[in-house]
């Protein structure tokens, strides 16, 4: 065989092997690897607020059948109720989810972890003359 047949092939395979490692890379490389755990991580959402609470909890997004997406359990605890939350993730860095308080519009978001007790919390607020609610975040 000659010289440049060979080195066709040789470029060839290596062209080939080369498509193949990248084909099978994750769908998006600018998006970081979000930490996942076998165990369930959970808490327990405590509404000491005084009043009726709305809110969320929200993993880290991640891409399904090509679709960007999150896990979200939505709770509504009226005061002095409690709600169980796990999740196996994936999380934020630190193994945290997003905590949202909300009415219409979010009120307060944190990044928290869940593990023990998260209290949502009010206070009154004497310049504004209103009460904000706000949540104990880890």
């Amino acid at each position: 065989m000659p010289f440049s047949v060979k080195y066709k092939m040789t470029r060839f395979f290596f062209l080939t092997i080369l498509c193949v490692v990248i084909a099978t890379l994750p769908f998006s490389w600018s998006a970081e690897a979000a930490d996942v755990t076998p165990f369930k991580e959970c808490a327990t959402i405590v509404n000491s607020a005084n009043q009726q609470v709305m809110g969320v909890i929200k993993t880290e997004s991640f891409m399904f059948r090509g679709k960007l997406i999150r896990h979200e359990k939505n709770f509504n605890l009226q005061d002095g109720e409690t709600v169980a939350v796990c999740s196996t993730g994936p999380f934020f860095p630190g193994y945290k989810v997003e905590l949202t308080i909300r009415t219409i519009m979010p009120l307060f978001t944190c990044h928290t972890r869940l593990s023990g007790n998260i209290y949502l919390r009010s206070k009154w607020d004497n310049e504004n003359k209103v009460t904000l609610l706000y949540a104990d975040c880890k």
